[in-house]
This record gives structure tokens, C-alpha cells and sequence, in this order.
């Protein structure tokens, strides 16, 4: 797989998980403002809760595109041929 898919996917997948996880936290900061309202700050507790959501909404959607680049990478090193026998790619 060249370098620039596998930037491409894992930049996709965080920047989605931004955008899922700041509506997550969007969403919760309008249902339990309470919740956030002691760290909140200047921001209000709607802001801090889509700021969270999206933080770490980058992380784990980083990480889940970085898992299954690895997936890929490993299913295709270990290919079969026609007779049925793992070819190693080396």
C-alpha cells in the first residue's frame, strides 16, 4: 500500500471521529449541562463538552483507521496462491 492511502485513510478516520465525536458531545452538553458545568470555564458547558467529544473523537478515530491500515497490511502479506498456500510478501 503506498504512503499517501495510508495517510489518506488514517486522516479521514480522525477528522470523522472529530466530527462524531463533537456532535456526541454536542449532544450530551445540551442534555446534561450540569454535568460539565464545574469544568467548563469561560467556555460554557455545551463548548467544553463538543470540545472533549472532538478531541477525542480524533484520537480514537486515529487509532481505529491506524488499526485497520495494520489489518490490511497483515491480510495482504498473507495472501494465498492458487494451490491454497500462504505466499509470504517479502
Amino acid at each position: 500500500m503506498k504512503w499517501w492511502k495510508v495517510f489518506l485513510i488514517v486522516s479521514v478516520g480522525a477528522l470523522m471521529g472529530m466530527v462524531m465525536g463533537g456532535l456526541f458531545g454536542l449532544a450530551a452538553g445540551y442534555l446534561t449541562p450540569d454535568f460539565f458545568e464545574r469544568r467548563s470555564g469561560e467556555w460554557g458547558p455545551i463548548g467544553f463538552a463538543t470540545f472533549l467529544g472532538g478531541k477525542w473523537g480524533v484520537k480514537l478515530g486515529g487509532g481505529l483507521a491506524v488499526f485497520g491500515v495494520i489489518v490490511q497490511a497483515f491480510l495482504q502479506s498473507r495472501k494465498r496462491d492458487a494451490g491454497g498456500t500462504i505466499v509470504p510478501k517479502l
